[in-house]
């Protein structure tokens, strides 16, 4: 009991001086906040405790906040009530990646195959494009939202020229091996077999774990023209 009191009375005293230091700072936040226009963008977001915690100042403290509605909304099926919460997200912290990735995904795939319409679902995967794409502009010097556009217009929409285009620019970063792969994939299904081929001798050099898949591929494309082996 005696030990338990007196983690409370710790964490009362840091509460009290966590308030002492912030209220002096209050004044100025308010100032950047309207300057930034955070009230109006705030308009949007959902969850009053995340929201306070902003024009308090406590951005990362909030995006976590909200991508724990996003898990909650994600597990109980309520996935179309989940953008303004990415949007959310992404605005209080750009540089976080899996918001970018987990929302451009589940705009592709999961809300859009909840579309009554074709044309209804052809605009759900076009937001999850257009949200990859925004990912980008906020972290153009890294692999991963590059590989996840080029995966869903090559998984989920069969354009595999733009495929190329953002593996080819996932490439020019460090990247695990698998984005090399699905490179090589895209380039054959782009009628760029020449490129393939390359791209399939370039991962036989390696010890990846797809250089046998690798081996493989170029014995069938030289033979086959195709990685895929005649019945």
């Amino acid at each position: 009991m005696p030990s338990r009191r007196k983690s409370r009375i710790k964490i009362i005293t840091a509460i009290i001086l966590l308030f002492l230091i912030l209220s002096p700072l209050q004044d100025v936040i308010d100032r950047q906040r309207k300057i930034m226009g955070f009230e109006q963008k705030l308009l949007l977001m959902p969850g009053q405790i995340a929201g306070s915690l902003v024009l308090g100042g406590f951005r990362g403290l909030a995006a976590d906040l909200l991508w724990l509605q996003v898990e909650t909304l994600f597990h109980s099926g309520q996935m179309y009530k989940m953008l303004p919460i990415f949007k959310a997200v992404t605005f209080l912290q750009p540089n976080f990646i899996t918001p970018w990735a987990v929302g451009g995904w589940h705009l592709a795939y999961n809300i859009s195959v909840m579309a009554k319409t074709e044309e209804e679902k052809k605009r759900w995967i076009q937001a999850g494009l257009d949200f990859l794409k925004e990912g980008i502009s906020y972290n153009p010097e890294r692999y991963d939202l590059y590989f996840e556009l080029g995966w869903t217009y090559y998984h989920k929409v069969k354009n595999y020229a733009e495929t190329v285009k953002y593996l080819e620019l996932a490439c020019k970063f460090p990247r695990p091996e698998y984005v090399d792969d699905v490179l090589a994939h895209a380039y054959e299904k782009n009628g760029q077999i020449d490129k393939a081929l390359a791209k399939w001798r370039e991962i036989a050099k390696t010890d990846s774990p797809f250089r046998n898949i690798a081996l493989r591929m170029i014995q069938n494309l030289l033979t086959y023209r195709t990685t895929i082996k005649p019945e």
